[in-house]
């Protein structure tokens, strides 16, 4: 065998034993609790205002924790004017969500970072997308949709109003504190 060939193999291998050590981790855990820590929104002029444009933030983090982890979703979403000289209103979301872990070690942090982007966004999702609906109508803005959540992204590519689509989701990722990546 040449070089390239074992080379693809051994890569093949290695993406295998990290899908399996997710489905062990999946197997191993359990949501115990999901809550929203923040819900915030605020319109930043007394008038009413059309959205322009929206540069939905998004980031994550994790903290281990005995018999399991958090792990903590925020979505900041500054909304402008349509010419974007002007910033309309901030609407912030964070959830988290807390695991149970089977007795064990912890798990490394690039299958905690897969487990995050695979598995618990999937489950915080719908309390994000509902904050940024509601939120937004509550202070009167036309209500905010984000697009669908595709397996292998990180986040949703698109966002909208019923008058205007978004694009540009951005994502970070960081530590909760101690314990913690």
């Amino acid at each position: 065998m040449n070089d390239s060939v074992e080379d693809g193999v051994g890569e093949q291998k290695a993406a295998a034993a990290r899908d399996q050590a997710l489905k062990d981790l999946v197997a191993q855990s359990d949501l115990t609790d999901i809550r929203v820590t923040k819900w915030h929104a605020e319109l930043l002029s007394d008038g009413p205002e059309e959205v322009g444009e929206l540069d939905l933030k998004l980031s994550s983090a994790f903290r281990y924790r005995n018999g399991g982890f958090d792990i903590r979703f925020s979505v900041d979403a500054p909304l402008v004017s349509p010419g974007g000289e002007e910033k309309v209103a901030s609407i912030q979301v964070a959830v988290v969500a807390s695991f149970s872990l089977d007795a064990g070690e912890r798990p490394p942090r690039d299958l905690m970072k897969s487990f995050m982007d695979q598995v618990a966004f999937f489950v915080a999702m719908p309390f994000i997308r509902e904050g940024l609906h509601s939120l937004s109508m509550r202070i009167g803005l036309e209500p905010i949709t984000i697009g669908l959540l595709h397996k292998g992204k990180v986040a949703p590519q698109t966002a909208w109003t019923s008058r205007r689509q978004f694009n540009g989701i951005s994502t970070d990722q960081e530590s909760l504190g101690p314990g913690g990546r």
